[in-house]
């Protein structure tokens, strides 16, 4: 089954963290942690935290306007109700196959980006700034990480498969193993993980299939 949106939103809701980070003058908006939960379920813990490659079009239900500048730390952000976007939605089509409540999403930018070329030139841009506040697996983020981590039953890496993703996967990959066993589907090239939302449906569904064999496998071993 491959339920619509409309239809995963009458088992789900969405909330995330957002802000707004000035980097010299340039201002660009970020959402640091998703929270997916199921409607009317208790919560009693994270099943799975999932690291992806970048936010996409996911937007506080108050709108862009309503996010604010960052002024503290990015951990103390609170979490406000947010519209999901088909990779959010991809993830809650997983959850029902896994029977699932609560899943968490982070990513190795904070940075919104709508396109990969917009992914890349943000990369190159906070680089060249030495701004690394944008990322939770900065250093200075580490508590936070390690705290998104120990509350999660699993941790699912996605973050896609494209070569210029590699600096940044190599950045994360060794911060999680130190601290989670990795799932993912894993691609050719070491540190890369088929992303969950692969756009066409057949594909979309693959990932679903191998990603519950896989899990489910790892949950008959242990």
């Amino acid at each position: 089954m491959f339920q619509s949106g409309k239809e995963l939103e009458n088992l789900f809701y969405t909330q995330a963290a957002f802000y707004k980070l000035q980097t010299h003058r340039e201002i660009q908006t970020c959402r640091s942690l998703v929270v997916i939960s199921r409607i009317g379920a208790k919560s009693e813990g994270v099943d799975a935290l999932f690291v992806l490659l970048n936010p996409g079009q996911c937007l506080p239900l108050a709108g862009e306007d309503s996010i604010l500048l960052l002024s503290g730390e990015v951990a103390d952000l609170p979490l406000t109700p947010a519209t999901p976007d088909n990779t959010l939605y991809q993830l809650m089509r997983l959850m029902e196959r896994m029977n699932w409540n609560s899943v968490q999403v982070i990513n190795l930018t904070d940075l919104r980006t709508r396109k990969f070329d917009e992914y890349k030139e943000g990369q190159r841009f906070m680089k060249k700034c030495g701004d690394s506040r944008h990322t939770i697996f900065s250093m200075d983020r580490y508590v936070e990480l390690l705290d998104c981590v120990e509350r999660a039953d699993a941790v699912i890496a996605g973050w896609g498969t494209k070569a210029p993703i590699i600096p940044a996967a190599e950045n994360a990959y060794p911060l999680l193993w130190e601290v989670a066993d990795i799932k993912g589907l894993a691609y050719k090239t070491h540190t890369l993980y088929y992303h969950p939302f692969p756009w066409l449906k057949n594909k979309c569904i693959k990932w679903l299939d191998d990603m519950e064999t896989q899990l489910k496998r790892t949950a008959e071993v242990v």
